[in-house]
């Protein structure tokens, strides 16, 4: 993805997490950024503290016609996942989960290693229903050995 227009989110609570995406599109609309292509989010890693309590570390990506430098938004040049394995997901929000856990079953049972980022392209969400690419970079394996 080239001209990444950026949100970082860190620590951010679980249970914000959707407000802050909702936000981030509702800034872009108001705006009048102009994009092009799907929204792109990144997760980063998670932390879950003494009290139980579950963070992220989050990143909310949209593709820009031209460099954009704002307070509070970070801009990449370009944004590269190398070496991932992919899933093509269309199902209900609930269903999203069994996604994490299939890639999960994959790359255990063939030995692979993730390196812990998750980038969803969001094709298309409406109601209940979402379409989606999934994508987790792995760690390349020396194929000589």
């Amino acid at each position: 993805m080239v001209n990444a227009f950026t949100k970082e989110l860190r620590g951010l609570s679980f249970e914000h997490l959707d407000e802050e995406i909702q936000k981030f599109i509702n800034f872009l609309e108001v705006s009048n950024i102009q994009t092009k292509g799907p929204l792109v989010t990144r997760m980063i890693g998670t932390t879950i503290h003494e009290d139980g309590e579950i963070t992220l570390d989050y990143n909310i990506y949209v593709q820009t016609v031209r460099e954009l430098r704002l307070d509070g938004f970070a801009f990449y040049p370009e944004v590269v996942a190398e070496n991932c394995l992919y899933t093509h997901f269309e199902g209900t929000q609930e269903e999203f989960g069994f996604v994490e856990n299939k890639m999960s079953l994959y790359i255990w049972e063939n030995d692979l290693i993730e390196l812990g980022d998750v980038f969803t392209v969001h094709l298309e969400q409406r109601e209940n229903w979402l379409v989606a690419d999934v994508f987790k970079p792995l760690e390349k394996m020396n194929e000589t050995l």
